[in-house]
């Protein structure tokens, strides 16, 4: 059994992960909630490769979130980028 949840990490310092825009070849930055974003060089939309985010499949995703926000171990603004992502999965 886990001591804490083993996706709150991701949550508190989320990892960057770096793709190249298939289009022009410009490195991008996405952070590991982000699915796509514009690329800065050519203005396409690039989808970040898929990897499972506690936050796409957990039933308590929501809670987890205002528990981490309620103890300050994350930002406002974050807290409304992690519930926009919940919403769109």
């Amino acid at each position: 059994m886990f001591k804490r949840c083993p996706g709150v990490r991701s949550l508190i310092e989320p990892q960057i992960i770096i793709r190249k825009c298939p289009f022009c070849g410009e490195e991008m930055e996405f952070f590991e909630y982000e699915t796509q974003l514009e690329c800065p060089r050519c203005g396409k939309i690039v989808h970040r490769e898929p990897t499972e985010t506690c936050l796409s499949w957990c039933d308590y995703a929501d809670k987890c979130i205002s528990d981490l926000e309620n103890k300050g171990l994350i930002s406002k603004l974050r807290v409304e980028e992690l519930r926009k992502f919940i919403r769109g999965r």
